[in-house]
């Protein structure tokens, strides 16, 4: 329990520190994941709050591009010299395009748009020259100029004719005079990129009168007049094809100036074109930041909470198992208590029943020993002082067997053995196993189980008798004057449930020896009870049988005037009355077998018990003292039991069964002889291939009844005529008694001397003892076995058989001869002592 404690200590504090780390780790994690949150937040926002280079580089080309059309509209149509102003800033344009293109590499639509506009550029810009040049053609006209110069001329020859001619002219006017004003035409001296871009100089503008209706009457000279008319078709020649000129230039320059607005309007729509796909990009990208910013946050809160959650969950488990290790500690350490209080209280009961168990196994050893030596002394051994070593040598393994349950009970190893029986017939049993104590103690032994039904009922016979025994025979222990009773009733619901009442007279107990009289080893400690020990086992074992089969028991008891045990248990009615076949040895037959058992053991008392057991029921046998032995020997087909002891020198008992199973029939029964009583001892035993168990010690019955599968058959019994004797005695009672007696002992010596001449092979000694004991059982009236007796000594003698010949014959008369001396005692000498 110590080690226990110290585990769940070092249990908690493991925990503790494990939680602690935890939290350590949950911190370190949180900041590691809000640091990099608030990083990728912070550059997030640099994305956001960072000018988008695109856009401001498309802004300052839209910029200058509208600026550059004002400079050439406003600047350049005044002032020549800007005139290399303006291709300064298209060059400036193009670098910037260029570095617009660059910001665009990745993007082949978007640089092929920008690619465009450069070529735009460079065509508006070769539209604005042409129109330059016809707008200078339209404004500084020279040819214009040399041809008004032409009129002029024309017109002061023509004046100068005019003077130096007759003319008689005789004039009618209707006139309609309407003002306008004349141009007065001044020659331009000015350059040419003066005359190009400066300003058209003013004309001196003059009145002038149109005439509406002229009717006119002149007398010219003829000559004259028609040099005058060659002049003026001239003049109107030229007149016409100047207009003509100016209006072709007129619709030249209008052509040029519409095709370079047209340029300025596919120029300005590409760049707002691209203005918006900047804008809309940058627009997107601004949104994809704020996204990935959102997402940079959320994704953090997240990993915080998943971070939190998980440490409180991890926290609430480990403070749930802290808490349940504190418990368990302190649970564990009140039952370290509790079993030290048990460790104290089963220290003083180990105690106790070692003092008892003591007494208890010194008296019957002692009543053995002192016994056995009185009868080693005795020529004629007395059968009292053999009843008790039997009595006490059963007492001895009453014991033992009290302390093997108490450890069945313990190990959980019980078993029990349903089987249909006579409830009365139980009773009637025990009554008569309990009596004699009952009788020797002066004490009445009451029973009142007549009521009881005549129908079987099926459990297991041998734990209720041992339950009973153990009640009733402490009823009789502890009862030194009145009576001790024993009541059975019954009611039939399901099954038959029996209440078994178990009253004495006897010294009884208090209540505290009665709270603890059914624990281990605890007896009563009542001065009355001193002198009588026990193992204190008895009502334990009594009790665990009781429970394990389903009932239960109970006790009341006054001090001085005794007790009264209660038990109920159930049984169900038995299908079929029980037919229990079991080997039991006659008294008054001879048995005889068909079949053979081999007995190896290497203890020779064993050995000799179990032929003498044998050889008393008539079953053929032989003994082994060594296992190799046995593996030497020729299997016998009659062999059909083999015993095998479980600890033998050499080769062990399951060694030997596996080599004997290969060479052995299926039908041959392999036993094992050992004391190993644990049940799982005997469990393992018997899964090394062994049919069944014989127990150590053993009684006879328990020996016998192995051999169920093939029954010993009943031989009659022998003929006796004792005529003969009883003349030989005149009728005397005891000369008979003596007779018989002396034949008895006679017979047995006989019997045994026989045993050993035939293991020494000594066939002479053998024939002698043969035929005394014909003689003998020829005076007695047994004539049949005096006769197979005498055909045995020819054989012997005469023919010169070996025992090897003879062996069965030889067993046989001998077993016959044992049976004769019981048949004898039983019918003539113990009726006679009675």
């Amino acid at each position: 329990m110590a080690a226990k404690d110290t585990v769940f200590r070092y249990s908690v504090k493991g925990k503790i520190i494990f939680t602690t780390l935890a939290a350590c780790v949950a911190l370190f994690l949180a900041w590691v994941t809000l640091r990099g949150a608030f990083r990728e937040t912070l550059v997030a926002v640099d994305n956001i709050s960072a000018p988008n280079t695109k856009l401001r580089l498309v802004n300052e080309l839209s910029r200058r591009i509208a600026r550059l059309d004002q400079f050439k509209s406003s600047e350049m149509l005044s002032d020549p010299n800007e005139y290399y102003s303006f291709f300064t800033e298209t060059k400036k344009l193009i670098a910037l395009i260029d570095t617009l293109q660059t910001a665009y590499a990745g993007d082949t639509v978007q640089t092929a748009r920008v690619k465009s506009l450069k070529k735009f550029l460079k065509d508006r810009d070769n539209l604005y020259i042409d129109y330059l040049k016809v707008r200078e053609g339209l404004v500084m006209n020279q040819t214009f100029s040399d041809q008004v110069k032409l009129l002029n001329k024309l017109v002061d020859s023509s004046a100068r004719e005019t003077d130096s001619t007759f003319t008689t002219t005789q004039k009618k006017t209707s006139t309609t005079i309407t003002p306008t004003e004349v141009t007065d035409t001044v020659e331009d001296n000015r350059g040419f990129f003066a005359r190009l871009f400066g300003k058209k100089q003013q004309q001196a503008k003059k009145a002038a009168y149109k005439v509406v209706d002229e009717e006119l009457h002149i007398d010219l000279d003829t000559v004259t007049t028609a040099k005058q008319l060659e002049i003026l078709k001239g003049m109107g020649e030229t007149m016409r094809r100047l207009e003509e000129n100016q209006q072709r230039r007129s619709r030249q320059f209008v052509t040029k100036e519409a095709t370079l607005n047209r340029a300025n309007d596919r120029l300005v729509k590409r760049i707002i074109s691209i203005l918006t796909q900047v804008e809309n990009e940058a627009v997107a990208q601004a949104a994809i930041n704020n996204n990935a910013a959102k997402a940079i946050v959320s994704s953090s809160v997240d990993k915080v909470r998943y971070i939190v959650v998980a440490f409180i969950l991890l926290t609430v488990i480990l403070l749930y198992f802290i808490l349940r290790d504190i418990s368990r500690s302190n649970q564990h350490r009140e039952e370290i208590e509790e079993a030290r209080d048990q460790a104290e209280n089963f220290g003083l009961a180990k105690h106790r029943f070692l003092s008892n168990m003591s007494h208890e196994l010194r008296t019957p050893l002692q009543s053995i020993i002192g016994y056995t030596e009185q009868v080693m002394h005795q020529a004629k051994p007395n059968k009292k002082d053999i009843e008790v070593i039997h009595r006490s040598s059963e007492h001895l393994l009453h014991i033992v067997n009290e302390v093997l349950d108490h450890n069945r009970i313990v190990s959980g190893k019980l078993t029990f053995n349903n089987q249909p029986f006579d409830m009365k017939e139980l009773l009637d049993e025990v009554i008569a196993v309990l009596q004699p104590q009952a009788t020797a103690k002066g004490i009445e032994l009451l029973t009142n189980y007549d009521d009881l039904p005549d129908d079987y009922v099926e459990g297991d016979t041998f734990r209720l008798k041992q339950v009973l025994y153990n009640i009733i025979g402490n009823a009789i222990k502890f009862t030194d004057d009145g009576e001790v009773k024993l009541q059975v009733t019954h009611n039939a619901v399901q099954k038959l449930n029996y209440i078994f009442t178990i009253s004495d007279t006897g010294v009884g107990l208090s209540d505290d020896d009665a709270a603890k009289i059914f624990n281990e080893f605890e007896q009563a400690d009542g001065q009355d009870a001193a002198h009588l020990k026990g193992t204190g086992l008895g009502l334990t074992i009594s009790k665990a049988l009781i429970e394990e089969q389903g009932g239960n028991i109970g006790l009341k008891s006054v001090l001085g005037v005794g007790s009264t045990f209660t038990f109920k248990l159930g049984f169900k009615t038995a299908e079929e009355q029980a037919q229990i076949a079991s080997v039991k040895p006659s008294a008054k037959a001879n048995n005889t077998a068909d079949f053979k058992v081999w007995v190896v053991d290497d203890d020779r008392v064993i050995l000799d018990l179990c032929s003498a057991i044998l050889k008393n029921n008539g079953i053929k046998h032989r003994c082994f003292n060594f296992p190799m032995e046995v593996l030497d020997t020729r299997i016998d087909p009659d062999v059909k039991y083999i015993l095998l002891d479980m600890r033998m020198p050499g080769l062990t008992g399951p060694e030997l069964c596996k080599r004997l199973r290969k060479r052995v029939a299926p039908d041959v029964t392999i036993y094992a002889l050992t004391a190993q009583v644990l049940p799982d001892e005997r469990e393992s035993i018997l899964n090394e291939g062994f049919d069944g168990l014989i127990m150590k010690p053993f009684r006879q019955q328990e020996l016998l009844e192995i051999f169920s599968k093939h029954p010993v058959k009943a031989m009659p019994a022998e003929k006796i005529d004792l005529s003969k004797v009883e003349k030989m005695t005149f009728g005397d009672a005891d000369q008979l008694k003596m007779i018989l007696e002396r034949f008895a002992q006679d017979c047995t010596a006989d019997t045994a001397e026989l045993q050993q001449c035939v293991k020494q092979d000594d066939t002479d000694t053998g024939s002698l003892i043969v035929h005394r004991l014909a003689g003998r059982t020829a005076q007695i009236g047994a004539n049949e076995l005096a006769a197979e007796l005498r055909m045995l000594e020819k054989d012997l003698t005469d023919k010169r058989q070996s025992y090897k010949r003879v062996n069965g014959r030889l067993d046989k008369l001998i077993i016959r001869s044992n049976n004769l001396v019981k048949q004898i005692r039983t019918e003539y000498l113990d009726k006679t002592e009675a």
